[in-house]
């Protein structure tokens, strides 16, 4: 929108040109001037508004911010899980060392009580 504005004010100064008598050469050529600015301004502007866009092409959409979440939820699900086995399996190794410890103190009893 912007650049077409600048446009616009191109074509005023192309139309002024038109208008100006051919024998004021000065004015001519000032306006002439004014209107390869505005074309060079309207060329920068045109780079710029187009870097812009894709710059905010390249920017996360909200459904990529969505499925994002949904990613980061399930691995907490996973983690929490994975901590829960975790001490389940601690739960029963300590469980398990401690039936051990009985089957060698008993095993140890019987060692010294035969002849």
């Amino acid at each position: 929108m912007l650049v077409a504005g600048v446009w616009a004010v191109a074509a005023t100064a192309t139309a002024l040109i038109a208008l100006l008598d051919s024998s004021d050469g000065e004015a001519r050529r000032e306006a002439e001037e004014a209107e390869r600015r505005l074309a060079a301004a309207a060329r920068r502007l045109e780079t710029r508004i187009d870097d812009l866009e894709a710059r905010l092409d390249d920017l996360p959409r909200s459904d990529d911010f969505s499925k994002l979440q949904e990613r980061l939820s399930r691995t907490e699900n996973a983690a929490s899980e994975a901590s829960a086995d975790v001490k389940g399996a601690e739960k029963k190794l300590s469980e398990l060392e401690g039936r051990v410890e009985k089957v060698e103190d008993g095993a140890a009893a019987n060692e010294g009580s035969e002849p």
